[in-house]
């Protein structure tokens, strides 16, 4: 039996979504597991006119949880110490906001790589001693 997106936004409504936050997390990680593990980006709207939601709550709770990602969108994740990733925040933050459709940005806790820093994932890999042309080159291979 395939998804349904409206039974499964009624379940979740049942279970206290959108005023309970792990009901309506509950939904999307189950939207991500049903739809190729990722959430197809036409659940956004249907789910913030069903439960009364700005689109840019959901997105905003998208970024909280790394493990929830949008359909077609890249993961950035920053590490958040200011002696690693503090360094390329600004920069990434300014490409971000260029295409924030493109890639989703995140500030991680440290990632325990401190003598290799800056320290960044792109898509869950691990890169070290990123720097600015790293950064350019990762957000320009998208869609290539």
């Amino acid at each position: 039996m395939a998804w349904n997106a409206e039974e499964a936004l009624a379940y979740y409504k049942s279970q206290g979504a959108p005023g309970d936050q792990n009901a309506l997390t509950s939904l999307l990680r189950e939207a991500q597991q049903e739809n190729g593990d990722s959430i197809p980006r036409w659940l956004l709207p249907k789910i913030s006119a069903a439960y009364g939601l700005k689109e840019s709550y959901l997105t905003a709770i998208l970024r909280r949880y790394p493990s929830l990602r949008l359909a077609d969108t890249h993961c950035l994740e920053l590490c958040g110490s200011k002696s690693c990733g503090g360094s390329l925040a600004e920069f990434a933050e300014r490409l971000h906001r260029q295409n924030p459709e493109a890639f989703s940005l995140k500030y991680t806790g440290c990632m325990h790589f401190c003598g290799k820093g800056p320290n960044i994932k792109w898509d869950g890999q691990l890169y070290h001693k990123a720097d600015e042309a790293l950064l350019r080159r990762l957000v320009e291979s998208i869609g290539k």
